[in-house]
């Protein structure tokens, strides 16, 4: 098994580099690529298909996407607009897998000439592409079993998931969607006094984010009649006893490789325990799997596989009193699932022995290939679901999507792209050595993806601000353009008046008679200024149409006082402080979040709760509802003459 994830941002590049001499063009490279292509090579139809493109195609989305092209590739003459075509196939896993489907093929059968016709023409390229990765990504070569891949993501319904967890998620649907694999999603359901069914729908949605949507889902609860008929057979083999020693000594004898004094314990007896435990009358006890209390791996001293728990579970209710491990249900449910590779991170390299040894010992015909690969740590980032849950059950946050957390929804709310967040876990590779990452590089990326489509307004804080008034203006209102370098996002309206304002450090650095640019709008002379102890609170200001922006010092953002709206923004910090304390109520940073009021222009009103913009001279922002928006981490902009 082989292959790397392709950078989206260089494949289309380095085709049109090499080959048509072209400029890098910028992240969404596709989109911009086609801006380029004169549109004179654009046969009817073509560009209004193209539009529907994205990277987060879902299958359905790909077929209606190659659907609808299949008719017009034909009629493509451009060679230059036939190798995008093929770069935005090449570099999205859905439409890739598409190519390779007999029975799909057929509803698509021009695209996939066009497609393995530039495919061949692009061979060569595409060896030295592959060659010439940047060396910090992460390899994801395994030696991985043959034919059809089948691999699991077994979360368990207590919480959502967290950056880690995603590693392992798309990992997992990674390899199984090379060639005609299948990704299995099962809950692990095995603790119902922990589990939740409103976990499980937003782990499903968590997934949906990251892009993982077609997989097979189950539960580990619609096992549990094989797996108990499984323990009974292990007692039966003389390889599992019920024990009643209280947890700690356990847990001491485990460490020590002493034998459990229940060890000896006839089959005969230990399945009269363990019925009476299946009936809730058997308090105190447990079953262990008879394996070796000498082995130095101390995964193999009598793991416990089944306990009591009267807690009624979110699935079965009643009906189940005991309940299997996650060491023991795991390699059964893999085995009866037809899983074909197991993921795992190495904190489970000691169970490797202890797996197998399930698998073989129960006669399972099905033996999953297991690989494992290291956890995936940040800088200042909690992963530890125990912490997690204690500050959301105790109202430290807001919830599981808060932005202080390293969940999936958190980030999302912090403006990171799934795309990206997806391609820089997949960098990554599927090391074994442990290492601990910098955000700054993914914030980096993830600035690098919005910053050609965020749509760009102005704002002032609320704090302090400076009222202007220019002298000989009416009001009206003009349209602008959302980003001045992508007239693709459209306009927006802008109120102009003779009563603007400025903040109060704007206000500062403009001197008397100093002529200055307002952005969008044109150059000002600053007439007369007033200040009272330090602060401006007045300025009076003169238009200079034939005044030249490339001259002035100082651009200033600016909104009209008509039609301003008042905005929250928020800035979000690490989530504990640094105090050597095991407290968690302590351990919390109180100033892990800010505040602040500013004015903007009247057109943010109409942002829409997802969308990410970049307040000019301020920072890149996620909407997290009407007016209320969270700064993207690593994006704040300095506030100086520019």
């Amino acid at each position: 098994m082989d292959g790397k994830p392709e950078l989206k941002e260089e494949l289309v590049n380095y085709i049109l580099m090499k080959k048509y001499g072209r400029e890098p063009a910028d992240p969404p490279v596709y989109y911009n690529a086609l801006e380029k292509v004169p549109k004179e090579a654009f046969p009817p139809g073509v560009a209004g298909a193209l539009e529907s493109y994205s990277i987060g195609f879902g299958r359905e989305e790909g077929i209606d996407f190659l659907v609808s092209l299949n008719s017009l590739v034909d009629k493509i003459d451009s060679d230059e607009l036939k190798d995008i075509i093929f770069g935005m196939i090449n570099i999205n896993q859905v439409l890739t897998k598409l190519m390779k489907d007999k029975k799909e093929m057929e509803k698509f059968p021009d695209v996939c000439k066009m497609y393995f016709e530039q495919f061949k023409a692009n061979k060569c390229l595409l060896k030295d592409f592959n060659a010439g990765r940047n060396k910090e990504q992460g390899n994801l070569d395994i030696d991985g079993p043959s034919g059809d891949v089948v691999t699991r993501f077994p979360p368990e319904p207590n919480g959502r998931l967290h950056i880690g967890h995603a590693r392992a998620a798309l990992l997992n649907w990674y390899f199984a969607s090379k060639g005609k694999g299948k990704l299995l999603v099962r809950f692990d359901d095995t603790n119902p006094e922990k589990e939740e069914e409103k976990f499980e729908r937003g782990i499903l949605e968590d997934l949906n984010l990251l892009g993982i949507r077609e997989y097979t889902l189950s539960h580990t609860s619609d096992y549990f009649e094989k797996i108990i008929d499984l323990a009974f057979f292990l007692i039966d083999e003389g390889k599992a006893y019920t024990d009643n020693t209280p947890q700690e000594v356990m847990r001491d004898e485990r460490g020590k490789g002493i034998e459990s004094k229940c060890r000896s314990t006839s089959a005969e007896e230990s399945r009269r325990i363990f019925k009476e435990m299946i009936a809730g009358k058997a308090s105190g006890y447990c079953l262990r799997a008879k394996i070796d209390m000498s082995n130095c791996n101390k995964a193999m001293r009598d793991p416990v596989i089944f306990r009591m728990n009267v807690s009624p579970h979110h699935r079965t209710g009643d009906k189940y009193k005991v309940y299997p491990t996650y060491d023991f249900a795991c390699p059964i449910v893999d085995s009866l699932e037809g899983v074909t590779l197991s993921l795992r991170t190495n904190e489970y390299r000691d169970r490797n022995q202890q797996y197998y040894w399930f698998i073989d010992n129960l006669h399972l015909s099905n033996r999953p290939k297991i690989h494992d690969f290291s956890r995936l740590n940040f800088e200042n980032t909690v992963l530890s679901k125990r912490k997690l849950k204690y500050y959301v059950d105790n109202g430290f946050v807001s919830g599981w999507s808060d932005p202080r957390l390293a969940t999936v929804a958190g980030i999302k709310r912090l403006g990171m792209s799934m795309e990206v967040l997806r391609e820089y876990i997949l960098m990554q590779g599927v090391s074994q050595k442990t290492c601990t990452i910098s955000w700054d590089k993914v914030w980096a990326m993830n600035k690098k993806k919005m910053d050609p489509v965020a749509p760009r307004y102005f704002c002032v804080q609320q704090r302090d601000v400076v009222e202007v008034y220019i002298q000989g203006v009416s009001e009206y209102v003009m349209e602008v353009p959302k980003h001045r370098k992508n007239g693709n996002l459209g306009v927006k309206e802008v109120f102009y008046s003779n009563l603007i304002l400025l903040s109060q450090e704007d206000g500062k650095i403009l001197e008397e008679s100093e002529e200055f640019t307002l952005m969008n709008w044109g150059n000002a002379i600053v007439k007369k200024k007033t200040v009272v102890n330090g602060m401006v609170t007045r300025m009076e200001v003169v238009l200079n149409p034939e005044g030249d922006f490339k001259q002035t010092k100082n651009k200033i953002s600016w909104v009209s006082k008509r039609g301003s709206v008042i905005v929250e923004l928020a800035e979000y910090g690490n989530l504990m402080n640094d105090e050597d304390t095991e407290d968690l109520s302590m351990k919390f940073n109180k100033d892990s979040v800010r505040r602040e009021y500013w004015y903007a222009e009247s057109a943010v009103a109409n942002i829409k709760e997802g969308e990410v913009i970049q307040f000019e001279r301020n920072g890149f922002y996620y909407c997290d509802g009407f007016l209320v928006f969270n700064l993207l981490p690593f994006t704040k902009q300095k506030r100086t003459s520019n």
